[in-house]
């Protein structure tokens, strides 16, 4: 076989170049950490990081997801247990008021529950991150608007501005929980249309049944007719309240469990991706620099060879 000078030339480049590219290669393992930079490095390997760093980002968006539902949850959750305590304090006023207390007496509980009103519709228009958190899907109205006595300054009366719609929000593959409340619908937290409460109107009614059985100008017919109703049907109505809130923070508690097991498990699964994702990507740098201090002993051996054999020349066969 002939083997011309050109040829020889050439292949000392080529071979030259290739243990240079090899070498830069793992140089840039060694000082990264990565197996793999660019797709053509593995492109198998790189197709399953890929595909990990997808789940990997979508646990993420469900772990985001379940935090944002869960802090919100739980200011409602708080916001309801103060509803609670409104409700306990006006039932209690309900109990008391009868005719043996005198005008005086149910002249300050009518001045209690109004206050009670006051922050009844003050925790209806409760916000969290700007956001209305018993309007439903309409976040950005409040969801009660009041109308108050012109002469009195008292509220008179409440209308809803929100809706009773509730987004569903992912928070694990197929499975999504309702992100909003309302104050207002089938499961209102404020007025239910099944149960028939309606937590504001009660009170209102009470402070205007106490304000007649406390006052000078009413008969006495009136003052008995405000006490009956008080005890026959605002009682009742408080009861339904009161069991209205219960069943929510039931409800609510479940939530929050659910919420608490579902990021306990999407934790575990992001922490069980990392690994996977460091096996394809991170180098063995033990065995990368042996394969380095090879690749530079060869590199090294091609220089001073090739230098010796290209200082060779047909005159140094003719001497």
């Amino acid at each position: 076989m002939r083997v011309t000078t050109n040829s020889f030339n050439n292949d000392l480049r080529h071979n030259i170049t290739r243990l240079a590219e090899r070498q830069l290669r793992l140089q840039q393992q060694v000082s990264t950490g990565q197996r793999i930079t660019t797709a053509s490095d593995d492109p198998k390997a790189m197709r399953r990081v890929l595909d990990l760093r997808n789940q990997q980002g979508q646990l993420r968006q469900y772990q985001d997801n379940i935090t944002t539902v869960r802090e919100n949850t739980n200011v409602v959750y708080s916001t309801v247990q103060g509803l609670k305590k409104l409700s306990d304090r006006a039932s209690e006023i309900a109990v008391i008021a009868d005719g043996a207390k005198g005008p005086s007496a149910l002249n300050a509980y009518s001045k209690e529950v109004d206050q009670l009103i006051e922050e009844a519709v003050r925790l209806a228009n409760s916000k969290h991150r700007e956001v209305y958190i018993f309007s439903g899907t309409k976040g950005s109205t409040q969801a009660y608007t009041a109308t108050r006595d012109g002469t009195t300054n008292q509220i008179s009366g409440i209308s809803f501005g929100g809706n009773d719609s509730s987004a569903r929000i992912d928070i694990a593959p197929h499975s999504t929980v309702e992100a909003n409340y309302s104050a207002e619908g089938t499961n209102g937290i404020f007025k239910t249309s099944t149960a028939g409460t309606d937590f504001v109107s009660s009170l209102i009614s009470l402070r205007d049944q106490l304000t007649t059985a406390a006052s000078s100008t009413a008969t006495e017919s009136e003052k008995s007719t405000a006490l009956t109703t008080i005890k026959g049907t605002l009682v009742a109505n408080l009861d339904k309240s009161e069991l209205n809130f219960i069943d929510h923070f039931s409800s609510i508690g479940a939530k929050l469990a659910r919420l608490e097991t579902s990021e306990t498990i999407t934790t575990q699964q992001i922490a069980a991706v990392e690994p996977l994702i460091s096996n394809e990507t991170d180098v063995d740098l033990a065995d990368t620099l042996v394969r380095l201090n090879e690749v530079q002993n060869a590199y090294t051996a091609a220089l001073q060879s090739g230098s010796m054999l290209l200082r060779t020349s047909l005159l140094d066969y003719l001497r």
